[in-house]
């Protein structure tokens, strides 16, 4: 695409509105998660560590706009990979809720889907 056609603006799904320059990793995130959730026999640890860093960057910075806004965005939650050094913080009501657990099982819950040990965790509201 030429270079200004990234600024265009498209309406999602969810009825947003991104630029083209977001397309591709919204396509991104999708096909790997789907390809989870089609029980295709791709596992969240198959999953690239930088996917799994920019995929949690991504749903933390979600659920805390959502709880900023009208739609409510559930529990804080201070959240860490016990397999890297990173942490997030979740926006949300009442004390953070500390979550830590492997990159992988991290995204799994936070994008609402099976996380093997993270049953005692909060229910989360949907993140997209």
């Amino acid at each position: 695409m030429p270079g200004h056609a990234w600024d265009a603006k498209v309406i999602t799904a969810q009825g947003l509105t991104r630029s083209a320059s977001e397309i591709p990793w919204m396509r991104v995130r999708e096909v790997y998660i789907h390809a989870i959730d089609l029980n295709a026999g791709t596992q969240w640890t198959d999953l690239p560590a930088q996917f799994l860093t920019a995929l949690l960057d991504d749903v933390t910075a979600r659920r805390s706009s959502k709880a900023l806004s009208s739609e409510g965005g559930g529990p804080a939650l201070a959240v860490a990979a016990t397999d890297t050094s990173r942490a997030w913080e979740v926006t949300g009501t009442g004390a953070a809720i500390p979550v830590s657990a492997p990159l992988a099982d991290l995204a799994a819950y936070l994008t609402g889907r099976q996380a093997v040990g993270l049953e005692s965790f909060p229910a989360l509201p949907a993140w997209l």
